[in-house]
């Protein structure tokens, strides 16, 4: 082995490297605890008086509430400059506006689970959505089988491309003040959990984009 070898393959001198992923991201913001707090506070205080928005979801939960009307302008716009550097960091925020859509809390208890689904607009095929984990069991229970990997409450991403050399699926951990958003046509779900009388929340929010045009609206 030459010298020139030893320094490139030992010690990596003088290479650098680019990442282009083709495909779907999903990017994972981590919002300060004091944000999630304030939006579980609005919540315990308002959930009796919130809207059942279970009819518009694809979730197996008893307790889903729109949640729009909680949320104050301060926490609205944390979410807007969230989905705005989704489109920075997927390189096409100069192609779209964003409008933010419907915002939800799903109170999943043991037993429960979410499908996979995707998200649709009336107003728009392209858009983003997202999970906010804002309080989650200590324990997710038993697993049915092979303990070393774990689903039970876990979020599952699956993208569809089984090729060799790519990750065709994303299963996730999440833990409180995690924020993950992702396009509107990527199916997501949640798996059930047991064992336990503790909550899984999470607050979900779709995001429209609508292709930038010359006589669009500003975006909100």
């Amino acid at each position: 082995m030459t010298a020139l070898e030893r320094n490139i393959m030992e010690e990596g001198t003088k290479i650098d490297w680019d990442t282009f992923s083709l495909g779907t991201a999903v990017v994972k913001f981590n919002l300060p605890i004091e944000f999630v707090d304030a939006i579980n506070k609005a919540y315990d205080e308002n959930s009796k008086n919130l809207k059942p928005h279970n009819d518009q979801l694809a979730g197996k939960i008893t307790e889903e509430n729109a949640v729009d009307d909680i949320l104050t302008d301060e926490m609205k716009n944390v979410f807007s400059w969230c989905f705005q550097n989704y489109l920075n960091i997927a390189k096409v925020k100069s192609q779209y506006n964003t409008f933010l859509a419907q915002a939800w809390i799903n109170e999943m208890k043991s037993g429960e689970y979410n499908p996979i689904h995707y998200h649709t607009s009336p107003n728009t095929d392209v858009g983003l959505s997202s999970v906010l984990m804002l309080k989650r069991p200590d324990w997710y229970g038993v697993e049915a089988s092979r303990e070393e990997a774990p689903a039970n409450g876990w979020l599952q991403f699956t993208g569809g491309d089984q090729s060799p050399l790519s990750m065709s699926e994303l299963r996730v951990d999440a833990q409180v003040g995690e924020f993950y958003v992702f396009p509107y046509t990527l199916l997501h779900g949640v798996y059930p959990f047991n064992s336990t009388d503790e909550k899984r929340r999470t607050l979900s929010y779709n995001c429209d984009l609508i292709k930038k045009l010359k006589n669009n609206p500003k975006e909100i």
